[in-house]
């Protein structure tokens, strides 16, 4: 019971330091989000009699989800900490379950545009591959933390050193052929701690010359084959890409009308409410060209505010991943300094046309349950590495 109270006060402690910018933005986002999914779906969810002509229904479902995740956010955040996650009960509980979950997706799941990455559990649509995000994450910081302790540091003396990461690849290799996007998020994940943790050069030698054979090989392949191995879907995404209006009816009808919708949009918007492109020119708009119609309405001054947002998320990321002297904490926020970075990335590059179009959604702002569930727990874990790391700070002051 003594034990109990002490490990209370100690929380209760921790919970002074708490960075607030992070729920901060965490909030703005998520009712930014919120207003544009109104925005993008009243008028076609109010004309469509399977959705029981309510204007608000996809705004009704994104609030659900904003309610769950941000309780999920507010409970870890206040509640837990770090230590928490360093169980090995939990961390084995974690990653048996993102594998279950993944081969019931394969057995059972759901296919939307070409990619098998959904599974409904009861009344519940979930994404498996969102999880592995922050399975990833934990498991690798957990996993070398351990071994630094252990070892007194990460020298490596062997392949079990890669192991963890052969692993996390295995499970990002899987999800990259069922889902593109998501899976590159996933394996920049893997690959950017990898680098942070900076193994001996041989081991870095190993792996880079592997990729890089891969991508040759993947190449060549391509060529030689005229890319006929890939999905028609994957292959529709090159070809608009490189021709965004050769086939504006065709495969290339969301992308050059969520280029329209960026540039109509000015310096300040249409204004809320005034957008033109959503009403039936960007299909599904609310999902991953969410960015689009944010864009038409709110104009480029908005689009610099929303990326100056997850641009200071990304920055809180790196400078407590910088600061910490914890192995633990170090990863964790790395690893989500590089979820959010390579995502946003691939979703404003694909609906501005940097990238090829990647179908991921972009975090806080596009509809979806599992999407937002995972940015909550990933920005919670962020919050709590933050106050941790900033009570240590003070006690060395």
């Amino acid at each position: 019971m003594e034990q109990k109270k002490v490990k209370r006060k100690t929380t209760m402690q921790l919970n002074k330091y708490i960075d607030y910018t992070i729920p901060l933005i965490y909030i703005i986002l998520a009712v930014i989000g919120l207003i544009t999914i109104l925005s993008a779906t009243m008028v076609s969810a109010g004309q469509n009699p399977n959705l029981g002509y309510n204007p608000a229904y996809y705004f009704n479902s994104q609030l659900r989800y904003v309610i769950i995740g941000s309780t999920v956010f507010m409970f870890m955040l206040f509640f837990t900490k770090s230590s928490f996650y360093k169980q090995t009960w939990l961390q084995v509980a974690m990653v048996f379950g993102i594998v279950i979950l993944l081969i019931l997706i394969l057995v059972m799941g759901d296919e939307v545009n070409g990619e098998k990455n959904w599974v409904r559990i009861g009344f519940i649509n979930i994404q498996g591959s969102e999880f592995l995000k922050i399975v990833a994450i934990l498991y690798l910081a957990y996993i070398y933390d351990l071994r630094n302790k252990v070892h007194n540091g990460l020298e490596a003396t062997d392949w079990k050193h890669l192991a963890p990461f052969g692993i996390m690849l295995g499970l990002g290799a899987w999800i990259l052929n069922n889902d593109f996007g998501t899976g590159l998020i996933i394996l920049s994940i893997i690959f950017g701690m990898f680098f942070y943790l900076n193994f001996p050069r041989k081991y870095t030698f190993y792996i880079v010359g592997t990729v890089v054979i891969g991508l040759a090989l993947f190449v060549l392949a391509f060529i030689i084959f005229d890319g006929s191995f890939i999905p028609t879907y994957q292959m529709n995404r090159i070809q608009t890409f490189m021709h965004p209006f050769q086939d504006t009816l065709g495969s290339g009808y969301q992308l050059s009308n969520s280029l329209i919708a960026i540039s109509h949009g000015g310096l300040f918007g249409t204004g809320l409410g005034n957008g033109i492109m959503k009403l039936g020119y960007i299909p599904e708009p609310q999902t991953d060209f969410i960015f689009a119609v944010f864009a038409e309405e709110f104009g480029l001054v908005g689009v610099i505010i929303v990326l100056l947002l997850y641009a200071f998320l990304v920055y809180k990321c790196f400078y407590y991943s910088t600061v910490s002297k914890d192995l633990f904490l170090k990863l964790i926020t790395f690893g989500i300094g590089i979820y959010i970075t390579v995502q946003c990335f691939l979703n404003i590059g694909g609906m501005s046309r940097a990238l090829p179009l990647t179908g991921v959604p972009l975090p806080l702002m596009s509809f979806g349950g599992s999407s937002f569930l995972s940015i909550s727990i990933a920005l919670a874990l962020l919050s709590i590495a933050a106050k941790e790391i900033r009570y240590r700070r003070s006690l060395e002051k």
